[in-house]
């Protein structure tokens, strides 16, 4: 399955919750639900977006405009999405807080429990969906899985919390009955956070062209320093990811020796073949020079 199909079936499921949660959260009047309704909506709009940039990044056409490719356009679209989800938290926080310190809020434990069981199973399965069709690792699903994930553990923390809620009714611990829907949006919100600043955190690094993990590229290295041994050469290697695109620089400083197109070409594709086993996408350069430094 492709991954602009996967896209496709998470803008439709995501506008399915959203039109539920929205109806559902007004008709039990659950800040929650509600919460977890708009939560979905502005998912519809950012799986929308993550369509057309997937479409635009994969496009074989070359674009004159974009001369080293559009793949940084993943990690910057992955950024806009996590602070828009961050803001949206944060606000809805607020809210809460606010209907906290007002007294609370009333709900009917019954319908909001049902629905959140429902939006539980739908969100595990969205979330498996995604993650199967997710073959080739691409960063902008992983987002949209992380997105399903977030929302199946916050639909399974609202289920426990207005099933306690119902238990409380008409007890000696009555009144904290009030403060559970407003409650559980303030933990529902903190939790929620912490999906969309970890996809910030990884996409800031591929725009500022972080260097990559030194355990993923260990193979890359391993075959760089033979060739520099089989040289009699120093080298450096610079690598970085950005979206799906993996960027490979060897540079080996030797002191001696001729070297012509096709001893160049042979070590670019030794070294992309390692390369082959950690990104489908990638580029290799490759220098040899007999400077005393490093251009």
């Amino acid at each position: 399955m492709s991954e602009v199909h996967a896209l496709k079936v998470s803008i439709l499921a995501a506008l399915s919750f959203a039109i539920i949660g929205v109806i559902w959260g007004m008709m039990a009047d659950s800040g929650m639900i509600m919460f977890d309704g708009v939560y979905s909506l502005f998912s519809v709009g950012l799986s929308g977006l993550s369509l057309i940039v997937l479409k635009l990044v994969r496009a074989q056409k070359e674009d004159t405009k974009f001369p080293f490719g559009k793949a940084h356009f993943e990690p910057l679209l992955i950024v806009f999405k996590s602070l828009t989800l961050v803001g949206m938290c944060t606000y809805s926080a607020f809210d809460a807080f606010g209907s906290i310190l007002s007294g609370g809020r009333e709900v009917s434990p019954g319908p909001a429990s049902l629905y959140a069981l429902v939006s539980t199973l739908g969100c595990i399965a969205l979330t498996l969906f995604i993650r199967r069709a997710n073959r080739e690792d691409s960063a902008l699903l992983n987002a949209e899985k992380d997105q399903w994930l977030g929302d199946a553990l916050l639909s399974l923390g609202v289920l426990i919390g207005f099933v306690v809620a119902i238990f409380l009714q008409g007890g000696e611990l009555d009144w904290l009955v009030a403060y559970v829907d407003p409650g559980m949006v303030i933990i529902a919100s903190s939790f929620f956070l912490l999906f969309p600043l970890t996809s910030f955190a990884k996409a800031a690094k591929e725009l500022m062209y972080f260097r990559m993990n030194e355990k993923a590229i260990a193979p890359i290295r391993q075959e760089v320093e033979l060739i520099a041994k089989e040289l009699g050469a120093e080298y450096k290697l610079r690598t970085v990811l950005v979206g799906m695109e993996l960027t490979i620089e060897s540079n080996f400083l030797v002191k001696e020796g001729s070297f012509d197109v096709l001893l160049m070409d042979n070590i670019r594709q030794r070294i992309a073949y390692v390369a082959e086993s950690i990104n489908k996408k990638h580029w290799v350069n490759v220098n040899i020079t007999r400077q005393a430094c490093w251009m």
